[in-house]
Parts: structure tokens; sequence; C-alpha cells
């Protein structure tokens, strides 16, 4: 598999962002507004699986043009597009860069699984009063049905 043809797999693999009434089939209520906001938390998420899986699976000399390839994808599709709410993709980049810090640390540290990361991804969106707290269990059931983190590694190894 070539590195362009891996960065396609596993940007078809990623969820595409929510909408409002996609939110709504979870019980969760956003305006358009938080739509955005949730679904840039969705992506953080994913990317920080996605470039994880590529760490894990891919041969060293192969990870920097997927990665940039992948990113490059990402900002066309998803920012380019307004899916992820206000702020320019360059704005974005030193929260997904701590976003990715926070995510490593929770796993390398302190042990934290898949499913404890979507909490913790869950409990950031309900601080940033993105949510109400009654929302907070339903957004968890969403982010692990859009965050499959074990899929990204099986698509590498399958194709690769």
């Amino acid at each position: 598999m070539t590195p362009s043809e891996a960065t396609a797999a596993l940007f078809n693999s990623m969820p595409q962002p929510l909408t409002v009434s996609q939110l709504e089939e979870y019980g969760v209520e956003a305006s358009e507004s938080n739509s955005s906001q949730i679904a840039r938390e969705i992506l953080s998420l994913n990317l920080y699986w996605v470039l994880a899986a590529v760490d894990a699976h891919i041969p060293t000399q192969y990870r920097t043009a997927i990665t940039a390839n992948l990113l490059t994808a990402v900002r066309k599709a998803w920012w380019e597009s307004g899916w992820c709410g206000a702020g320019t993709w360059d704005e974005y980049q030193p929260e997904l860069h701590d976003r990715q810090a926070h995510y490593a640390r929770l796993i390398d540290q302190e042990g934290i699984n898949h499913m404890g990361l979507c909490a913790e991804t869950a409990s950031l969106i309900e601080d940033q009063g993105i949510i109400s707290p009654e929302d907070r269990a339903k957004l968890l059931v969403l982010l692990i049905d859009h965050a499959p983190a074990s899929e990204y590694g099986r698509l590498l190894d399958e194709v690769g």
C-alpha cells in the first residue's frame, strides 16, 4: 500500500461530522453552533486514534507523508467546509496538539482505555458548556460509536 492509499483508507474510515438531527437521535440537544464544536472535539479524538494507529502500524519512513496527507485531507474536507465551527485550521493546531498530548498522557501514564478517553472527551465538552450535564451519558454513547479506535489499526493491518 502506498502512503496515498493508506491516507485515503484512514480518511474514508473516519466518521463524518454529525448534524444536529444526528445528535438528536442520540438524545443530545445541540444548536448548529454547538454541533460544530462537538464535531471539532470528535475530530480531535479521532485524529488522536488515527495518528496513534499510524505510529503503531506504519513503517517510520512513511509516517510523515501519511500524517501530512491525512491532515491536508481533513483540513480540506472538514475545516474548509465549516463543519468545525469558527476559527482557522492554523488556529486549531495548538488545540489539536494540546488534545493529543492530553490524550497521550491519559493513555500512557494513567492507563485509560478507549471508553475512558471517550468519557474524558464528554467531560471536556460538558465543561465547555457545549452540552448540559444531563446529556453527558448520551454523548458518551455517541463518542464510543463515532471514535472507532480499534478500527484504524485493524484497517492498516488489513490493507498493509
